[in-house]
């Protein structure tokens, strides 16, 4: 069951390529002090063009099993998205290779395209609302500002969120969420949009909704930096390593030719 936690951070970091916003915009969002277009020295993000490139580095622990991923995220300035995750996973001593490649379309925000490069591949995948359910209850037990930091060269408002999940009477454990978000770091308006909308419909993902407009008040909003999640069994910790401005070929939001589709 405490696997649901571990993969919970995975589809955080994974869902802007899920779903992506029927409304997208070129425009890079400028609420920020322009961010977009004055980035400081000290900052990850650089490069120049209309669409977006976000890195994250993300290690899980427990007693059994340990996870190692870097994931790539590239949006273009039409609202479309492509994901690479590599990861490493060492269970009970076992180490196994995995890749995941995941691309969204802004005109299909239901949907998407799973592609297996080894066997030339791929598959769709359609979701609704109770896809972003992971069967667990979650109740809060306490929201608070943590303070104000820099993550990646970025100033970001720090949460700590205490939840109890449960499932019927399986278990009851409880786990300390810290979110760092930072409204200095560039996105594309439609990302922004994409954000909101999957915090209102994660359920029980990470922590239950009504903690959306809490971390609103406290100012933890915009893009998430870094995020770590604690409980008695694990530890799971991602954060953004990497922001570019760059111009991406239209080809990589596409199924290569010659790939074959697999239903499930």
């Amino acid at each position: 069951m405490r696997q649901l936690n571990f993969f919970s951070i995975i589809i955080f970091s994974g869902i802007i390529f899920f779903s992506c916003s029927s409304n997208s915009s070129s425009a890079v969002d400028k609420g920020t002090n322009d961010s977009s277009q004055n980035v400081s020295a000290n900052q990850t993000s650089g490069g120049s063009g209309s669409d977006m490139f976000y890195e994250y580095n993300l290690t899980t622990s427990s007693n059994e099993m340990s996870i190692k991923s870097d994931s790539k995220i590239y949006i273009s300035s039409k609202g479309d998205m492509r994901a690479e995750m590599d990861m490493i996973n060492s269970f009970k001593g076992n180490t196994s290779l995995a890749r995941f490649v995941t691309l969204g379309h802004a005109d299909k925000p239901n949907e998407s395209i799973s592609v297996d490069d080894s066997a030339k591949t791929f598959s769709v995948n359609h979701f609704s609302d109770s896809s972003f359910n992971a069967g667990e209850n979650v109740k809060t037990i306490s929201v608070a500002k943590a303070g104000e930091e820099k993550i990646s060269g970025y100033n970001s408002i720090h949460a700590k969120i205490i939840t109890e999940r449960s499932v019927g009477g399986f278990y009851s454990e409880v786990d300390t969420i810290d979110i760092w978000k930072s409204n200095d770091v560039p996105m594309l308006a439609s990302v922004k949009e994409l954000f909101d909308r999957f915090e209102a419909k994660t359920g029980n993902a990470m922590y239950s909704t009504d903690v959306v407009n809490q971390l609103k008040q406290m100012g933890c909003v915009g893009f998430m930096t870094k995020i770590e999640i604690h409980s008695k069994r694990s530890s799971t910790t991602e954060v953004l390593v990497k922001v570019e401005h760059r111009d991406l070929s239209a080809s990589m939001f596409q199924v290569p030719a010659g790939y074959t589709e697999t239903k499930e």
